[in-house]
């Protein structure tokens, strides 16, 4: 295979640390391959765009900076204030990328391994390749088939060709402002209630989720055969660290936290420390929450 790889990250900057762990991991595992990374963001400066220019040098690897403005989705975000304008990014992919096929990564997950088998993935008429997100049960909420299997966008191979033929980036973010007491995960919701199921399935072991390794997974859910899961627990492609506790995180116990750690050495943020370690967040933690309460309540006063 000769060609460039076509690979999209998106993020904001309080993401940066963590997308460089993703890029590099990629880079380290792909020697053999030729990538074009696309990252869509908002906000990067000169040093960030500097950090990542270090990280892709001693490989064949051209990046392209696509900057957005969050002014495109401040009404997501105010029906959604948990979540940040990052997420929605990926759905401005078709507009911003001219190529038939890209492979979309979240940017808390570290590459353990060639991606190529992923890449060559034949679509065909499917909107995505992908791996399913298991106990998914709110068809009726977000106007799905009953038989329609919802997936984590956290890694898309992605038929851009489909997606700019059906006008899907327009249609999903139509979904998400028009229902937005239905969808508990703006965008995933959104890209599955409108791909409703036609979607290629893609090996677990390209987009391993943390809750793979709860004691009660298997008792829970029978959506994936035995050594599926075995092969994605023991020999990941894609690490995802799809929880809320992170591998930046002091007390997370993902058995694969080590990984973040070993790449984020090589990247140019290697002298960063647990972020919940932090003076500033620590110092925030020990502010009593009947005090935070109290302030809250005076600055919206005097705003008011």
């Amino acid at each position: 295979m000769n060609e460039r790889l076509n690979i999209v990250f998106a993020s904001d900057r309080n993401y940066i640390q963590h997308l460089s762990v993703a890029l590099v991991s990629l880079l380290v595992n792909n020697r053999e391959l030729a990538f074009t990374v696309n990252i869509i963001s908002s906000g990067m400066t000169a040093k960030d765009r500097r950090n990542i220019g270090e990280i892709v040098k001693g490989y064949d690897c051209e990046v392209r900076h696509l900057t957005v403005s969050d002014d495109l989705f401040v009404t997501l975000a105010t029906e959604h204030p948990m979540y940040p304008k990052g997420i929605y990014y990926r759905l401005l992919i078709p507009s911003l990328i001219d190529e038939q096929k890209v492979l979309y990564l979240d940017s808390d997950i570290v590459v353990n391994g060639s991606i190529r088998e992923l890449y060559e993935t034949e679509l065909g008429d499917a909107y995505v390749g992908a791996i399913e997100d298991p106990g998914f049960d709110r068809h009726a909420q977000l106007g799905m088939d009953k038989s329609a299997v919802y997936f984590n966008s956290g890694m898309m191979l992605i038929n851009l060709r489909k997606w700019k033929e059906t006008d899907l980036q327009k249609k999903i973010i139509d979904f998400i402002e028009k229902h937005p007491e239905d969808v508990w995960f703006p965008d995933q919701d959104g890209l599955n209630s409108v791909i409703n199921g036609r979607w290629k399935k893609a090996p677990l072991k390209f987009n391993q989720f943390s809750s793979l390794f709860d004691a009660d997974f298997e008792s829970r859910f029978d959506c994936f055969g035995k050594e599926e899961l075995q092969e994605a627990r023991t020999k990941p492609v894609v690490i995802h660290y799809s929880s809320g506790s992170k591998p930046w995180h002091f007390k997370n116990r993902h058995p694969y936290k080590s990984y973040y750690w070993k790449y984020l050495k090589m990247t140019p943020y290697r002298r960063a420390i647990y972020s919940d370690l932090r003076p500033l967040h620590l110092l925030k933690s020990m502010i009593p929450k009947n005090f935070k309460t109290a302030i809250k309540k005076v600055l919206k006063k005097q705003a008011g």
